[in-house]
């Protein structure tokens, strides 16, 4: 990973997409409600008792909610019912197109959490009582604290004591290496720690008997387990702060200024959208042949191909931020580019590309004449200029050339303005790249203020369906071509930094939301299985989680080989993965078995939790804010109580169902 450069694969949900994303999950939930409620009739019909049709025992007032959740049963069912004939005829090569099959998932989902939830929240709203809550929560506070299960979080103090032996020297990379270890190492222990305290609570409340005092008492079940989790989530919170703090005071003693540089800091950058130019495809460049594939790269013309057709990466800016017009000191853009060589070069020296920002409807074709024409008069208003300082400054004195000289320096800088207002372009021209290093460049504050005051799109572009700005980026004529490649996050504008401490602590409610994820379900498990399996079966979709990505390319048939079948099939054959198999009859099998694979891996993915999304420690390693919104709200608190509302609620029912009064 370069230097101060985010290279993350999956960006943070938006405002925009959080529709999408929770139509998504009601399809999800309520898929999951539905298997769920289909057990429960099975399990009715089959029993002993099959004229009882009574599934819900509400107070006289409610029991008109009887008939309509039966009514939501069979709309429900209705529903997917279709969607699975749809499904089975499109995996049976037959017609069977549904043009609202996206909407009927929707309300069946709708309709089976309507039918999951109603009891759940009648008795969260006329039964448990918070008091009850607390009171338990406070009990399991106590007893984790006597069972000196909070002697794990010293082992942190190794981590303060020998981690040095094992970062890297490098200066630059100080900061940097003390927060990957750091973070590393919180997380497997608190980790530990919530995957014990919740899968051996219940367990063990039931082994003690101290369970059937509890109950015996007005207690509803449901409020052992919210009590449970509350107090272990307090205490493991607690105890996150702490070893955070402590760990935040190791991390900033003695920064050098390498590293401070690099990333003792939290930038606040404003990100373009990536496209490209005189490419193959407008959203993809050359590639290099790297098995990472973050970066797309372009070349530019050399001294022999001067007329080659010149490649650009162009970010647009659909939106400046208002303050720039405003300020008086250059605005600040950041980048960190990788470099593919194709010869040796010259020595110690790297690769030298020009930016050109211009209008939001500047396309590349034009830039070139406009450069060329713009250098021009750019050389011979500083040749008047110069002109006119010599001639002032004869026979002044030195207090009179000091005057002068700072006038003309400032006509010098106004030369640019006067350039942008006219040409609507402004170049920086002979920028050096280099591997491993964040390099900056400023810009003129009146350049953005010109985009904003003289510009009719301005801050407005969005609604007018282009960007405010446009930023090209080319590779300059060299002895002999290279390759430059880049990312979206690899170029940003810097609107302004924050203090680093704040973003380390932001991090940290990252990795929180990983602890209470473990928390939940190993609760959860807990309600019905015992203590080592619930932590096998938490431990199972923690690590299913941090291979959630690879589980995607897998569900969606992106693996290079095909899938699990075929890839062996090619392993014993030895057949390279660019030549297709024979067509057989055993091929279509293998095909076949694949794609049910596939289909079993994606459905299997809705239960799965995206451990990755929490880990923020790139933010703070690399010295990029963490957006309260944006990262920490949308992508991290939401999808967390997303995972955990289903999980409490069957909890919910596995508590209230299950027999205690006779334990084994």
């Amino acid at each position: 990973m370069l230097f101060a450069s985010l290279a993350i694969e999956r960006e943070p949900l938006q405002w925009s997409k959080l529709p999408d994303a929770l139509t998504v999950w009601v399809q999800n939930a309520g898929g999951v409600a539905a298997v769920g409620i289909a057990l429960i009739l099975l399990a009715r019909y089959f029993s002993r008792d099959t004229n009882q049709l009574t599934f819900w025992n509400f107070p006289p007032r409610l029991r008109f909610l009887n008939t309509v959740l039966q009514y939501c049963i069979i709309v429900s069912g209705i529903g997917y019912a279709v969607i699975s004939l749809a499904w089975l005829g499109n995996a049976m090569n037959v017609s069977a197109k549904l043009a609202f099959a996206d909407r009927i998932l929707t309300i069946s989902g709708i309709l089976a959490l309507v039918v999951v939830l109603t009891p759940f929240l009648i008795d969260l709203v006329t039964r448990i009582r918070w008091g009850r809550i607390w009171a338990i929560a406070w009990l399991s506070w106590k007893e984790a604290i006597r069972g000196r299960v909070i002697w794990v979080f010293g082992a942190m103090a190794l981590v303060f004591l020998f981690a040095d032996w094992f970062v890297s020297a490098k200066p630059e990379d100080q900061v940097r290496s003390y927060v990957r270890v750091v973070y590393w190492s919180m997380t497997p222990l608190f980790l530990i720690t919530a995957g014990l305290l919740g899968a051996f609570s219940v367990p063990n409340d039931v082994k003690n008997n101290s369970i059937h005092t509890i109950v015996t008492k007005p207690v509803e079940k449901f409020e052992i387990v919210m009590g449970r989790f509350l107090g272990f989530a307090s205490l493991l919170t607690v105890g996150l702060f702490v070893v955070s703090s402590l760990s935040l005071i190791y991390v900033i003693r003695g920064v050098n200024e390498e590293a401070a540089k690099e990333s003792y800091k939290a930038r606040v950058p404003y990100y373009g959208v990536l496209h490209f130019a005189g490419t193959k495809s407008p959203q993809k460049a050359d590639s290099v042949g790297r098995e990472w594939g973050h970066r797309d790269y372009i070349t530019g013309p050399t001294r022999r191909q001067r007329d080659r057709l010149r490649q650009y990466a162009i970010w647009d800016f659909e939106d400046i931020p208002a303050d720039l017009g405003q300020r008086e000191q250059p605005i600040r853009f950041e980048f960190s580019f990788d470099i593919f060589r194709l010869s040796k070069g010259e020595e110690g020296k790297g690769v030298y590309v020009t930016f050109t920002f211009a209008d939001g409807d500047r396309r590349s074709e034009d830039l070139d004449a406009l450069a060329n024409e713009m250098a021009n008069v750019r050389k011979d208003m500083e040749a008047k200029a110069s002109k006119k300082y010599e001639q002032a400054i004869r026979g002044q004195d030195e207090a009179a050339q000091k005057q002068l000289y700072e006038q003309y320096l400032k006509d010098q800088s106004e030369i640019d303005t006067v350039l942008m207002s006219k040409y609507r372009i402004y170049q920086v021209r002979g920028q050096e790249v280099t591997d491993f290093h964040t390099q900056e460049f400023e810009v003129p504050a009146g350049i953005f203020k010109i985009l904003l005051e003289d510009n009719p799109v301005g801050h407005h572009a969005r609604a007018a369906g282009m960007p405010a700005m446009r930023t090209f980026l080319s590779v300059d004529v060299a002895n002999e071509q290279q390759m430059l490649g880049v990312s979206r996050l690899d170029f940003y504008l810097l609107a302004y930094e924050k203090a680093f401490w704040q973003n380390f602590l932001k991090g940290v409610i990252g990795m929180w939301c990983t602890h209470m994820i473990v928390l939940g379900v190993a609760i959860a498990c807990s309600t019905y299985l015992s203590s080592v399996i619930s932590l096998l079966c938490t431990m199972f979709l923690l690590i299913a989680g941090l291979f959630i990505d690879y589980l995607k390319e897998i569900a969606e048939k992106r693996l290079d080989g095909g899938g699990p079948l075929e890839s062996s099939t090619r392993l014993v054959s030895q057949t390279p993965l660019a030549v297709k198999l024979e067509p057989s009859p055993t091929t279509s099998v293998i095909h076949s078995i694949d794609d049910f694979f596939s289909w079993w891996i994606g459905r299997i993915m809705n239960l799965v939790p995206d451990i990755n999304r929490h880990d923020l420690h790139p933010y703070v390693a690399n010295g990029f804010d963490i957006s309260w919104v944006e990262v920490l709200f949308l992508d991290n608190l939401v999808p967390l109580l997303g995972y955990l509302a289903p999980w409490a609620i069957l909890a919910y029912y596995l508590m209230k169902y299950r027999e205690i009064a006779n334990p084994t």
